[in-house]
């Protein structure tokens, strides 16, 4: 629950600081879009086939730093993120550039239909390939039929 109002929180206020900034949304190159939503969807595959590599390789320099190894990953997103894990569908939206960042919203629903919305972090890496830096998880009232 705590981290539940964390993450409503930590959107809402780079929502809010994006607009105090008057920062608006920017679209991306097709070949980014296209870039970003392989990546993720790619690692999506790569949970649901419990290939802790891949999904690994995935995710930016600095995640897989701070996490330490691709077992370390799987069991972070087993444990604290499920419905990415172990979805039932996944709907992308398209990707933009907020305030220097690219966030790309994916809507999941899990496996007992309930709804829920992904929001990743994108990074360009150094090589120019964009990995995942992070995604934030928040739960909808929603119900998928």
């Amino acid at each position: 629950m705590k981290r539940h109002i964390w993450l409503t929180i930590s959107l809402f206020l780079l929502l809010l600081i994006s607009v105090v900034n008057g920062a608006a949304a920017e679209a991306m190159h097709p070949s980014d879009v296209q870039a970003i939503r392989i990546v993720i969807q790619s690692q999506l595959d790569a949970f649901e086939e419990d290939d802790a590599v891949k999904a690994f390789d995935l995710a930016a320099a600095s995640t897989r730093v701070e996490l330490g190894d691709a077992e370390n990953f799987l069991r972070l997103i087993k444990e604290k993120y499920p419905p990415i894990y172990r979805h039932r569908l996944a709907i992308f939206s398209a990707p933009e550039m907020v305030d220097g960042y690219a966030l790309q919203i994916v809507r999941l629903t899990d496996r007992d239909n309930l709804v829920w919305l992904a929001v990743y972090r994108m990074q360009r890496e150094t090589d120019g390939n964009w990995k995942v830096e992070g995604c934030r998880l928040l739960e909808t009232t929603s119900i998928s039929v």
